[in-house]
């Protein structure tokens, strides 16, 4: 039988206000407690169906779940917390049958994001439009992979660094870019985007511009690195170690360019998303495709993207030292970048006068 290729949706996730037992599980049997409680304590105020949440990149044992319901007002009872989802861009699918197969839908999704060159956010999202665990063959779950949605992003940035008559310069051709352009489309108007930012800015405001148009990171791992620091004696390196030794234990496996720190500049770098593969690599675009988490220079056939574009990726360290240190960098320099021959990306942000030590 010839299996019926999933239909893809793009949608958007407004604002929303959202009471969920959020918790680590590590299988879905630990689930239904759960949503037994949720359903009891939003049965009055719920606007929308039970909602399964997964995020990734914070530090649990497990997999961080949050089951609940969108809702028009608070509650709050026992492990059940009221928070406010923030708006994201989203790939979606409807699933049909068993949850056991929901990981093919939701691996369609991140397909279809690697073929526009979008990257993921991290976050995906089951909707149990209909769910019944003991006639799984019923079941309607809407299955949902959040991507950042940069070029609006970016338009926004260069409105905000620009003004906006500049800004409709650098972006022109934008409009006609949608979720579902094709990555190397995607990547020519990048291209031919960030020539025209190039004409028009210094190193400084490409910087300011490109770093703000980054994945949204987790509070959590900065927090938990924010508490290292302090209580190292705000030692930089204390936080370098004990980063690099989590990586060790993951396939990116630790630092390739070691990132390091003096009085004017805090170095870093990025790891290989694929180690193994990054190591074995025996050309540039086998390094390229095994070393990028961007999906738009992974994916692209011969992205023509200037190195700027990599001020992007300066922006998720920035999300992680800004708040640990306590200050806002002004300046960062790219020292090496995959998009200019490198066999990796790393960066120098400049120091401002702190009370940091090394």
């Amino acid at each position: 039988m010839t299996e019926r290729p999933v239909e893809i949706r793009h949608v958007v996730r407004e604002s929303t206000l959202f009471a969920g037992w959020r918790e680590p599980i590590h299988a879905r049997n630990e689930l239904p407690p759960r949503m037994t409680a949720v359903r009891e304590a939003c049965e009055h105020v719920a606007v929308g169906p039970l909602t399964h949440i997964f995020r990734f990149d914070t530090p649990v044992d497990g997999f961080d779940s949050e089951i609940g319901f969108p809702v028009s007002e608070p509650v709050e009872a026992d492990s059940i917390h009221t928070t406010t989802l923030r708006r994201l861009d989203f790939f979606a699918a409807m699933h049909v049958g068993p949850v056991s197969t929901l990981r093919d839908t939701s691996r369609a999704l991140y397909e279809q994001m690697n073929r526009s060159g979008l990257s993921p956010e991290l976050e995906s999202v089951e909707i149990y439009h209909s769910y019944d665990p003991n006639n799984e063959a019923g079941n309607r779950i809407e299955v949902r992979a959040a991507f950042l949605a940069w070029p609006e992003i970016y338009r926004e940035q260069l409105i905000r660094v620009l003004g906006e008559d500049a800004a409709d310069d650098v972006w022109r051709g934008g409009e006609a870019i949608t979720p579902f352009t094709l990555v190397d489309d995607r990547a020519a108007w990048v291209g031919e985007s960030l020539r025209r930012l190039k004409q028009q800015t210094t190193p400084e405001q490409q910087f300011d511009t490109l770093s703000r148009v980054a994945l949204h990171r987790p509070v959590e791992d900065t927090a938990m690195y924010r508490t290292l620091y302090e209580e190292s004696g705000r030692r930089i390196q204390a936080v370098l170690d004990a980063q690099n030794d989590a990586l060790k234990k993951t396939q990116t496996g630790g630092w390739i360019d070691p990132p390091f720190t003096d009085e004017k500049v805090l170095h870093l770098s990025k790891v290989a998303r694929d180690r193994k593969a990054y190591d074995a690599a025996q050309t540039h675009d086998e390094l390229r495709r095994t070393y990028c988490f961007c999906s738009l220079i992974r994916e692209a056939e011969n992205p023509d993207v200037d190195p700027i574009f990599c001020y992007r990726a300066a922006g998720w360290a920035r999300q992680f030292w800004e708040p640990i240190l306590g200050i806002e960098f002004k300046r960062c320099d790219i020292t090496h970048s995959i998009l200019k021959g490198d066999r990796f990306c790393a960066w120098n942000y400049h120091l401002p006068e702190s009370e940091t030590t090394i």
